[in-house]
């Protein structure tokens, strides 16, 4: 007979595949934060769901897995649970797992192809929302540092997604200049809409291209910014860029030096851990899967060691280091699942 334990992690690892489809779905939707605030509510509650079937469907399997409860003596009428409240809540944290369903829905072809090099679309508004909202935790030690520690005119986000970070950025520090760079045509567009929704008159100037393309982006910066001083940040850029070449890294940052030798850098990045870490953490942290659709789509994060022989042969010198969620390997050595570097220019 199996143990507990063990059918209790089958029934998790089967549990994802029907649950984190629905609740990134409901989610983006806008159901679920009408089902964790409200009192109790009905499935004509919900006109913007054409399926009504389907949706009752679903909170039937919410409540079997409790994430919602049916109200004693009212037949239909249905509340979030302690627990849906809080999953509902944090519903973006399964944004951008699920924003690599293409691969995984074709993992039989991709595991097939003797090239390895195939690739599946990620669905880009998904990850870039999801990770506008999982990355705010990082911003705040980046924004203090950027705040009282140098001055400048203008704030360059290369990556900026869908402008998550120029928008914190601006709460704390208004009155700059802002410029966001990203490869995705979508993703510039959400942060101009975003923005500009949030600061009507802001001087804000969006640029498409491959953050590796420095001398194209520069020109833009340079135009933008005129006589003003930049400042420049990269939030989980570099895993995006780096073929797991640190050699690839440190020539990016000695170009962007180059074109802006004055120019603070802000860093948030995540950092691969041992395969020791995480499997010693796997049941409450979601970086083993992180990992594999990071790799599975060609990108490269590199360990703690690695980022840390990028920072010795950079042109920066670090000003401050926040490491986050730091777990002991085998040799006893803590190593941060993630980190924000606040550099400047030697």
């Amino acid at each position: 007979m199996l143990k507990r334990e063990i059918i209790e992690d089958i029934v998790v690892l089967l549990r994802g595949f029907f649950s984190t489809p629905m609740i990134s779905v409901l989610g983006r939707m806008g159901v679920l934060e009408s089902m964790g605030s409200a009192s109790s509510f009905t499935v004509s509650d919900f006109p913007d769901v054409p399926n009504k079937k389907l949706l009752q469907d679903t909170i039937s399997y919410f409540v079997r897995i409790g994430l919602l409860e049916k109200v004693k003596d009212k037949n239909g009428v249905y509340a979030g649970s302690e627990l849906g409240k809080e999953i509902f809540r944090r519903a973006q944290s399964f944004y951008v797992p699920h924003s690599y369903f293409d691969y995984m829905h074709h993992y039989q072809d991709l595991i097939q192809d003797p090239s390895g090099n195939a690739r599946r679309e990620v669905e880009r508004l998904e990850n870039v929302i999801g990770s506008g909202r999982t990355h705010e935790r990082y911003f705040p030690p980046a924004i203090s540092f950027l705040k009282r520690k140098v001055s400048f005119d203008v704030i360059v986000d290369i990556g900026c997604g869908d402008g998550g970070f120029l928008s914190a950025f601006l709460k704390e520090v208004p009155g700059k200049k802002v410029v966001g760079i990203d490869l995705s045509k979508l993703s510039t567009e959400e942060t101009l809409r975003n923005l500009k929704r949030e600061y009507p008159q802001l001087d804000i100037t969006v640029i498409c291209s491959d953050a590796l393309d420095v001398k194209k982006w520069s020109e833009r910066v340079i135009s933008a910014a005129g006589t003003g001083k930049t400042a420049i940040a990269m939030w989980f850029l570099l895993h995006e860029i780096s073929e797991n070449k640190p050699e690839k890294i440190v020539d990016f940052f000695r170009r962007v030096h180059d074109l802006f030798p004055d120019a603070p850098v802000v860093v948030g990045e995540v950092v691969r851990q041992g395969d020791d870490v995480l499997l010693k953490n796997s049941a409450r942290s979601i970086m083993p899967e992180y990992l594999f659709f990071h790799e599975m789509s060609g990108q490269g994060i590199l360990s703690w060691d690695g980022y840390r022989e990028v920072l010795k042969k950079i042109p920066y010198e670090l000003s401050m280091e926040r490491l986050f969620d730091e777990s002991p390997g085998s040799d006893g050595k803590k190593v941060p699942s993630a980190f924000v570097w606040c550099l400047k220019p030697k």
